[in-house]
Protein backbone atom coordinates (compact mmCIF):
# COMPACT_ATOMS: atom_id res chain seq x y z
CA UNK A 1 0.00 0.00 0.00
CA UNK A 2 1.32 3.63 -0.86
CA UNK A 3 2.35 5.85 1.77
CA UNK A 4 -0.08 8.31 0.58
CA UNK A 5 -2.96 5.89 1.04
CA UNK A 6 -2.09 4.87 4.38
CA UNK A 7 -2.09 8.13 5.65
CA UNK A 8 -5.28 9.15 3.68
CA UNK A 9 -6.98 5.93 5.74
CA UNK A 10 -5.36 7.02 8.91
CA UNK A 11 -6.44 10.78 8.91
CA UNK A 12 -10.17 9.26 7.50
CA UNK A 13 -10.51 7.25 10.41
CA UNK A 14 -8.95 9.15 12.72
CA UNK A 15 -11.74 11.92 11.89
CA UNK A 16 -14.78 9.47 12.09
CA UNK A 17 -13.78 8.07 15.62
CA UNK A 18 -13.65 11.69 16.54
CA UNK A 19 -17.24 12.18 15.39
CA UNK A 20 -18.56 9.06 17.00
CA UNK A 21 -16.80 9.68 20.13
CA UNK A 22 -18.91 13.35 19.53
CA UNK A 23 -21.75 12.00 18.59
CA UNK A 24 -22.58 14.55 16.82
CA UNK A 25 -23.67 15.68 13.14
CA UNK A 26 -21.99 18.77 12.00
CA UNK A 27 -23.99 20.84 9.53
CA UNK A 28 -22.90 21.77 6.34
CA UNK A 29 -21.30 25.06 6.09
CA UNK A 30 -23.52 26.67 3.43
CA UNK A 31 -26.65 26.37 5.73
CA UNK A 32 -29.48 29.39 5.89
CA UNK A 33 -28.83 30.36 9.51
CA UNK A 34 -31.24 33.42 9.96
CA UNK A 35 -34.99 33.77 9.02
CA UNK A 36 -35.63 37.54 8.74
CA UNK A 37 -34.23 39.00 11.80
CA UNK A 38 -34.18 35.88 13.61
CA UNK A 39 -30.58 33.23 14.06
CA UNK A 40 -32.18 29.83 13.26
CA UNK A 41 -29.82 27.76 16.05
CA UNK A 42 -28.47 24.28 15.24
CA UNK A 43 -30.46 21.23 16.27
CA UNK A 44 -33.02 23.48 14.30
CA UNK A 45 -32.34 24.25 10.84
CA UNK A 46 -34.10 25.38 7.76
CA UNK A 47 -33.63 23.02 4.97
CA UNK A 48 -32.13 19.13 4.70
CA UNK A 49 -28.88 18.05 6.39
CA UNK A 50 -28.95 21.55 8.58
CA UNK A 51 -30.64 20.26 11.41
CA UNK A 52 -30.42 17.28 13.38
CA UNK A 53 -30.90 13.93 11.43
CA UNK A 54 -34.29 11.86 11.87
CA UNK A 55 -36.34 14.62 14.36
CA UNK A 56 -38.63 16.63 12.07
CA UNK A 57 -39.40 18.95 14.82
CA UNK A 58 -35.95 20.20 14.11
CA UNK A 59 -36.92 21.42 10.63
CA UNK A 60 -37.80 25.02 10.53
CA UNK A 61 -39.93 26.66 7.57
CA UNK A 62 -39.21 30.08 7.04
CA UNK A 63 -42.47 32.11 6.08
CA UNK A 64 -42.43 36.10 4.97
CA UNK A 65 -38.91 36.62 6.80
CA UNK A 66 -40.64 34.66 10.01
CA UNK A 67 -39.06 31.16 11.22
CA UNK A 68 -41.79 28.30 12.12
CA UNK A 69 -41.63 25.18 13.89
CA UNK A 70 -44.57 21.86 12.63
CA UNK A 71 -44.53 24.12 9.64
CA UNK A 72 -47.12 26.68 10.87
CA UNK A 73 -46.19 27.68 15.13
CA UNK A 74 -44.04 30.88 14.78
CA UNK A 75 -41.16 30.48 16.75
CA UNK A 76 -39.76 33.95 18.27
CA UNK A 77 -36.69 32.82 20.13
CA UNK A 78 -34.07 29.44 20.02
CA UNK A 79 -32.19 28.72 23.04
CA UNK A 80 -29.59 25.99 23.57
CA UNK A 81 -30.65 24.88 26.51
CA UNK A 82 -34.29 22.69 25.66
CA UNK A 83 -36.41 25.41 25.04
CA UNK A 84 -38.44 27.51 22.05
CA UNK A 85 -40.15 30.11 22.58
CA UNK A 86 -43.26 30.02 19.68
CA UNK A 87 -46.88 32.15 19.71
CA UNK A 88 -49.44 30.24 20.14
CA UNK A 89 -53.43 31.72 19.17
CA UNK A 90 -55.77 32.16 21.98
CA UNK A 91 -59.36 30.60 22.58
CA UNK A 92 -62.37 32.71 22.78
CA UNK A 93 -66.01 32.53 23.13
CA UNK A 94 -68.46 35.30 22.83
CA UNK A 95 -72.04 35.70 23.59
CA UNK A 96 -74.88 38.65 22.31
CA UNK A 97 -77.23 40.25 24.83
CA UNK A 98 -79.71 37.29 25.54
CA UNK A 99 -76.37 35.29 26.68
CA UNK A 100 -76.61 33.06 23.51
CA UNK A 101 -73.17 31.74 22.07
CA UNK A 102 -72.52 33.58 19.10
CA UNK A 103 -68.50 32.41 18.29
CA UNK A 104 -66.75 29.91 20.07
CA UNK A 105 -62.91 28.66 19.01
CA UNK A 106 -60.90 25.63 20.30
CA UNK A 107 -57.51 25.78 20.15
CA UNK A 108 -55.99 21.80 19.41
CA UNK A 109 -52.24 21.45 19.01
CA UNK A 110 -50.10 18.11 17.90
CA UNK A 111 -46.78 18.95 18.88
CA UNK A 112 -44.62 15.59 17.66
CA UNK A 113 -41.42 15.12 19.69
CA UNK A 114 -41.82 19.12 21.22
CA UNK A 115 -44.44 19.48 24.46
CA UNK A 116 -45.99 21.82 26.33
CA UNK A 117 -43.13 23.76 29.31
CA UNK A 118 -44.10 23.81 32.79
CA UNK A 119 -43.13 27.25 32.22
CA UNK A 120 -46.33 28.30 31.62
CA UNK A 121 -49.52 29.68 33.03
CA UNK A 122 -52.93 28.45 31.33
CA UNK A 123 -55.10 31.97 31.28
CA UNK A 124 -58.58 32.89 31.58
CA UNK A 125 -59.96 36.43 31.07
CA UNK A 126 -63.70 36.73 31.49
CA UNK A 127 -66.71 37.29 34.05
CA UNK A 128 -68.27 34.11 35.54
CA UNK A 129 -66.07 31.97 32.90
CA UNK A 130 -63.52 28.97 33.23
CA UNK A 131 -60.74 27.60 30.86
CA UNK A 132 -59.81 24.25 30.41
CA UNK A 133 -56.85 22.53 29.05
CA UNK A 134 -57.16 18.63 28.01
CA UNK A 135 -54.06 16.79 27.22
CA UNK A 136 -54.11 13.53 25.02
CA UNK A 137 -51.27 10.34 25.48
CA UNK A 138 -50.90 7.44 27.94
CA UNK A 139 -51.69 9.52 30.56
CA UNK A 140 -54.24 11.93 29.74
CA UNK A 141 -54.78 14.95 31.90
CA UNK A 142 -56.93 17.84 32.45
CA UNK A 143 -56.92 21.31 34.34
CA UNK A 144 -58.16 24.76 34.43
CA UNK A 145 -59.23 27.71 36.43
CA UNK A 146 -62.21 30.10 37.32
CA UNK A 147 -62.85 33.69 37.12
CA UNK A 148 -65.70 35.08 38.80
CA UNK A 149 -67.38 38.68 38.49
CA UNK A 150 -70.69 40.66 38.20
CA UNK A 151 -68.88 43.87 38.01
CA UNK A 152 -65.25 45.62 36.34
CA UNK A 153 -63.05 44.10 38.85
CA UNK A 154 -60.46 46.91 40.18
CA UNK A 155 -57.53 48.32 38.06
CA UNK A 156 -54.74 46.59 39.82
CA UNK A 157 -53.03 44.22 37.23
CA UNK A 158 -54.06 41.30 39.69
CA UNK A 159 -54.91 38.08 37.79
CA UNK A 160 -56.54 36.36 41.03
CA UNK A 161 -59.62 34.75 39.80
CA UNK A 162 -61.84 38.36 39.35
CA UNK A 163 -62.14 38.90 35.68
CA UNK A 164 -59.01 36.69 35.21
CA UNK A 165 -57.22 33.71 36.45
CA UNK A 166 -54.38 31.75 36.09
CA UNK A 167 -52.90 27.87 36.73
CA UNK A 168 -49.68 26.19 36.26
CA UNK A 169 -49.52 23.83 33.58
CA UNK A 170 -47.59 20.56 34.49
CA UNK A 171 -48.41 17.51 31.79
CA UNK A 172 -47.59 14.20 31.44
CA UNK A 173 -44.36 13.17 30.10
CA UNK A 174 -46.01 11.22 26.72
CA UNK A 175 -48.46 14.30 25.98
CA UNK A 176 -48.14 14.17 22.56
CA UNK A 177 -51.81 16.65 21.77
CA UNK A 178 -53.32 19.21 23.69
CA UNK A 179 -56.83 21.45 23.72
CA UNK A 180 -57.76 24.59 25.58
CA UNK A 181 -60.21 27.10 25.34
CA UNK A 182 -62.97 29.08 27.83
CA UNK A 183 -66.89 28.67 28.46
CA UNK A 184 -69.10 30.28 30.73
CA UNK A 185 -71.38 29.89 33.72
CA UNK A 186 -74.92 29.91 32.38
CA UNK A 187 -76.24 32.52 30.27
CA UNK A 188 -75.96 35.47 32.36
CA UNK A 189 -75.94 38.68 30.86
CA UNK A 190 -75.84 41.46 33.72
CA UNK A 191 -72.03 42.30 32.26
CA UNK A 192 -72.36 42.05 28.54
CA UNK A 193 -71.69 45.56 28.27
CA UNK A 194 -68.33 44.99 29.47
CA UNK A 195 -67.44 41.74 29.10
CA UNK A 196 -68.82 40.07 26.01
CA UNK A 197 -66.85 37.26 25.23
CA UNK A 198 -64.01 35.14 27.39
CA UNK A 199 -60.71 33.76 26.77
CA UNK A 200 -58.51 31.17 27.01
CA UNK A 201 -54.92 31.03 26.40
CA UNK A 202 -51.10 29.59 27.05
CA UNK A 203 -48.71 32.37 28.14
CA UNK A 204 -45.02 32.05 29.35
CA UNK A 205 -44.70 32.76 32.79
CA UNK A 206 -44.82 36.49 33.54
CA UNK A 207 -44.97 37.57 29.60
CA UNK A 208 -49.28 38.61 30.70
CA UNK A 209 -50.44 41.26 33.31
CA UNK A 210 -54.07 42.12 33.54
CA UNK A 211 -55.93 44.94 33.25
CA UNK A 212 -59.76 45.08 33.67
CA UNK A 213 -60.27 47.94 31.72
CA UNK A 214 -58.41 46.59 28.24
CA UNK A 215 -58.59 42.93 28.43
CA UNK A 216 -62.39 42.29 30.10
CA UNK A 217 -63.45 43.26 26.35
CA UNK A 218 -61.52 42.17 23.99
CA UNK A 219 -58.25 41.61 25.01
CA UNK A 220 -56.51 44.02 23.31
CA UNK A 221 -56.97 43.09 20.01
CA UNK A 222 -53.96 40.32 21.08
CA UNK A 223 -54.50 37.19 19.21
CA UNK A 224 -51.57 35.32 20.02
CA UNK A 225 -49.16 35.39 23.17
CA UNK A 226 -45.26 33.71 23.92
CA UNK A 227 -45.19 30.16 24.70
CA UNK A 228 -42.19 28.33 26.00
CA UNK A 229 -42.06 24.76 24.29
CA UNK A 230 -39.27 21.94 25.44
CA UNK A 231 -37.23 20.19 23.37
CA UNK A 232 -34.57 17.90 23.64
CA UNK A 233 -32.21 15.55 21.61
CA UNK A 234 -33.06 11.58 20.84
CA UNK A 235 -35.01 9.40 23.71
CA UNK A 236 -32.32 8.41 25.86
CA UNK A 237 -29.83 9.53 28.41
CA UNK A 238 -26.35 11.02 28.40
CA UNK A 239 -25.13 7.89 30.18
CA UNK A 240 -26.97 5.78 27.83
CA UNK A 241 -25.43 7.38 24.34
CA UNK A 242 -21.90 8.42 26.01
CA UNK A 243 -22.40 10.88 28.51
CA UNK A 244 -20.49 14.11 28.03
CA UNK A 245 -18.30 13.17 24.85
CA UNK A 246 -21.72 13.74 22.73
CA UNK A 247 -21.81 17.58 23.62
CA UNK A 248 -18.85 20.14 22.37
CA UNK A 249 -16.29 21.92 24.38
CA UNK A 250 -16.83 23.31 27.54
CA UNK A 251 -20.00 21.95 27.63
CA UNK A 252 -22.09 19.13 29.46
CA UNK A 253 -24.45 17.46 29.34
CA UNK A 254 -27.98 16.77 31.24
CA UNK A 255 -31.08 14.38 31.10
CA UNK A 256 -34.15 16.14 30.10
CA UNK A 257 -36.06 16.52 33.34
CA UNK A 258 -39.66 17.45 31.19
CA UNK A 259 -39.00 14.48 28.49
CA UNK A 260 -36.89 11.52 27.15
CA UNK A 261 -33.48 12.82 25.50
CA UNK A 262 -30.93 15.23 26.37
CA UNK A 263 -29.60 18.40 26.44
CA UNK A 264 -26.32 20.06 25.87
CA UNK A 265 -25.46 23.05 27.84
CA UNK A 266 -22.22 25.77 28.20
CA UNK A 267 -20.33 26.06 31.11
CA UNK A 268 -20.56 29.08 33.20
CA UNK A 269 -18.69 32.12 31.93
CA UNK A 270 -18.91 30.06 28.28
CA UNK A 271 -21.60 30.75 25.54
CA UNK A 272 -22.06 29.46 21.87
CA UNK A 273 -23.93 26.14 20.49
CA UNK A 274 -22.74 23.14 22.52
CA UNK A 275 -24.13 21.02 19.77
CA UNK A 276 -21.54 22.05 17.41
CA UNK A 277 -18.09 22.46 16.98
CA UNK A 278 -15.98 23.60 18.71
CA UNK A 279 -18.42 24.18 21.17
CA UNK A 280 -18.58 26.75 23.76
CA UNK A 281 -16.12 30.17 23.94
CA UNK A 282 -15.11 31.84 27.42
CA UNK A 283 -17.19 35.07 27.07
CA UNK A 284 -15.63 37.89 28.62
CA UNK A 285 -17.57 39.77 30.75
CA UNK A 286 -16.08 43.08 31.31
CA UNK A 287 -16.30 43.95 27.54
CA UNK A 288 -19.75 41.84 26.28
CA UNK A 289 -22.96 44.12 25.52
CA UNK A 290 -24.94 40.88 26.91
CA UNK A 291 -26.88 41.55 29.80
CA UNK A 292 -26.98 37.77 31.23
CA UNK A 293 -22.86 37.35 30.99
CA UNK A 294 -21.99 40.89 32.70
CA UNK A 295 -19.58 41.61 34.91
CA UNK A 296 -20.38 43.46 38.30
CA UNK A 297 -18.10 45.69 39.02
CA UNK A 298 -18.90 48.95 40.00
CA UNK A 299 -16.14 50.61 38.20
CA UNK A 300 -16.01 48.86 34.66
CA UNK A 301 -12.34 49.64 34.70
CA UNK A 302 -10.90 47.20 37.41
CA UNK A 303 -13.03 44.63 35.68
CA UNK A 304 -10.33 41.58 34.54
CA UNK A 305 -11.39 38.91 32.63
CA UNK A 306 -10.37 34.90 33.30
CA UNK A 307 -11.66 32.06 31.98
CA UNK A 308 -14.55 30.78 32.79
CA UNK A 309 -15.15 34.25 34.87
CA UNK A 310 -14.12 37.35 35.58
CA UNK A 311 -13.02 39.69 38.92
CA UNK A 312 -13.03 42.71 40.02
CA UNK A 313 -9.21 44.65 40.81
CA UNK A 314 -8.54 47.06 42.85
CA UNK A 315 -5.38 49.68 42.65
CA UNK A 316 -3.08 49.83 45.53
CA UNK A 317 -4.13 51.20 48.60
CA UNK A 318 -7.62 49.86 47.58
CA UNK A 319 -9.74 46.73 48.76
CA UNK A 320 -13.06 45.42 47.47
CA UNK A 321 -16.21 45.80 49.30
CA UNK A 322 -17.79 43.02 48.00
CA UNK A 323 -21.54 44.39 48.96
CA UNK A 324 -21.09 46.91 46.40
CA UNK A 325 -18.27 45.64 44.08
CA UNK A 326 -16.47 48.71 44.58
CA UNK A 327 -12.73 49.69 45.55
CA UNK A 328 -12.75 51.12 48.67
CA UNK A 329 -9.70 52.64 50.64
CA UNK A 330 -7.72 50.90 52.77
CA UNK A 331 -8.07 51.99 56.76
CA UNK A 332 -4.30 51.79 57.70
CA UNK A 333 -4.04 52.21 61.50
CA UNK A 334 -1.67 54.50 63.04
CA UNK A 335 0.36 53.94 66.23
CA UNK A 336 -0.27 55.58 69.36
CA UNK A 337 2.39 58.69 70.64
CA UNK A 338 2.42 59.50 74.43
CA UNK A 339 3.65 62.25 75.52
CA UNK A 340 5.06 62.98 79.05
CA UNK A 341 7.74 63.20 81.49
CA UNK A 342 8.94 60.18 82.87
CA UNK A 343 9.13 59.84 86.59
CA UNK A 344 12.42 60.71 87.99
Amino acid sequence: MKVQESLFLVAFFSFAYAQLVKGQHQPPEDCQTKCGNIKIEYPFGISSGCYYPGNESFSITCKEDRPHVLSDIEVTNFNHSGQLQVLLNRSSTCYDEQGNETMSDYRSLTLDNLSLSGNNKLTAVGCNAFALLATFGMQNYSTGCMSLCDSPPEANGECDGRGCCRTDVSLPLDSYEFQFGSRRFLHQTSFHHFSTCTYAFLVEDDKFNFSSSEDLKNLRNVMRFPVLLDWSIGNQTCEQVGSTSICGGNSTCFDSTTRTGYVCRCYEGFDGNPYLSPGCQDVNECTTSSTIYKHNCSDPNTCRNKVGGFYCKCQSGYRLDTTTMSCKRKEFGWPMILLGKLPS
